[in-house]
């Protein structure tokens, strides 16, 4: 009896370590790599899923072209989750537990990434965010989360910054009534507070509404000398075009975060563009007087353009498809030196080593173990939207 029982458990260990070395065996040469691909390419927010889409399709086409990840071919499983929150979720259970995916790129909408956070966390899938901004997807409560546009808080920190450093004496704060809105406007004005200024006004609105006259005539009652514009790049449009109809653009300059450099901008808002200026990425704008970007940035443009076209045959923001080619190399950078599919080791690594990763998206990654946003804050200028080269790229001030 005492024999069988010692056999019995030496088959049960045997079964245990073979069961360990296969899914180690898995995990370090695995047959495939999926990786999910979430994001709303229909609806008003279409623009950003499209954007994140191209980007990951180029990269993907380069990867597998040149041997795969640990020699596995990429599988890319998009759905387009119409920047809604609860079809969003399921998309993303679908891909976990169906498809197995250990890794996912997106959604591209803070909402809908909110919602799928904590189920992501509790899976251990590590999510690259290449367009979301909200500030509270990036927290110690998320862990296998890391993100690579700069966030809220961080654009929101470089428009208050810049309008300082001008020496702008009455400044407005604009946004929309959204979830994104309320975050932007409201570590504006904790900045602000922080270099001792108080705000001239605060304004909102509902976003999409068709008059915006009302929103400009705040602006001009609070006699601001700069409008800060947490706004999409449609709504900020069409609230420019209502300042130069109660005459008041010419008094006023106004910095708007990357949700504003949408590449029509210009068409939409007419002569008053003229006064709009966007943070943005430093790489990604052009030296005056000069038509190229810097050599390595500038060859990811080509890419862009040989895959999808100038501006005007596509209608995606350049660096927005930038960061979704950046979030599968850079996760097949970490992969490759983790040694494997591990998401712990991953995380690892993506925690330890960011500034060894040769990035097209910036000079240097700032993940860290305290923190997983990637973007730093001193890589954002003011740039001219006015001074579009190509509909695309814009001039440095």
């Amino acid at each position: 009896m005492k024999r069988n029982t010692v056999l019995s458990l030496l088959l049960s260990v045997l079964v245990l370590l073979a069961a360990c070395s296969k899914e180690a065996e898995s995990s370090s040469s695995p047959k495939e790599i999926i990786i999910g691909n979430i994001g709303a390419m229909s609806g008003t927010s279409a623009v950003n899923g499209k954007a994140q889409t191209q980007g990951i399709e180029i990269a993907v086409k380069e990867i597998n072209a040149n041997g795969g990840i640990l020699g596995a071919q990429v599988k890319i499983v998009t759905r387009d989750d119409e920047a809604d929150p609860t079809k969003s979720k399921t998309f993303m259970e679908e891909i976990v537990d169906k498809e197995k995916a250990k890794f996912v790129i997106g959604p591209t909408n803070s909402t809908p990434a909110a919602a799928s956070m904590a189920y992501l966390q509790e899976n251990k899938v590590i999510s690259m965010i290449p367009v979301a901004t909200g500030t509270d997807l990036i927290s110690k409560n998320n862990p296998y989360a890391f993100r690579i546009m700069p966030s809220n808080e961080i654009q929101a920190k470089a428009l208050v910054k810049i309008a300082v450093e001008e020496k702008y004496k009455r400044i407005a704060l604009v946004a929309d009534t959204s979830a994104l809105g309320v975050d932007g406007i409201a570590v504006m004005e904790k900045t602000l507070k922080e270099y001792g200024v108080e705000p001239a006004a605060k304004v909102t609105y509902k976003s999409d509404d068709p008059d915006m006259t009302p929103i400009a005539q705040k602006i001009k009652e609070a006699n601001a000398d700069v409008a800060l514009f947490w706004t999409l790049g449609a709504d900020g449009a069409k609230i420019v075009r209502s300042l130069e109809r109660i005459d008041y653009i010419d008094k006023l300059q106004i910095i708007g975060y990357t949700g504003l450099a949408m590449p029509n901008f210009r068409e939409l808002a007419g002569p008053g563009a003229n006064n709009v200026s966007v943070v943005s990425m430093n790489n990604w704008a052009v030296e005056p007087n000069q038509t190229e970007l810097e050599p390595k940035y500038w060859e990811m443009y080509q890419k862009i353009i040989d895959q999808y076209g100038e501006y005007g045959k596509r209608d995606t923001n350049p660096t927005t498809v930038t960061s979704g080619y950046e979030a599968v190399y850079l996760l097949k950078w970490a992969i490759e030196k983790a040694g494997t599919t591990d998401t712990d080791e991953v995380k690892k690594v993506l925690e330890n080593h960011a500034s060894e990763f040769e990035s097209v998206f910036v000079n240097e990654y700032a993940f860290s173990e305290d923190s997983h946003e990637g973007f730093p804050l001193e890589e954002l200028i003011m740039v001219k939207i006015s001074e579009m080269y190509n509909g695309d790229l814009y001039i440095k001030n």
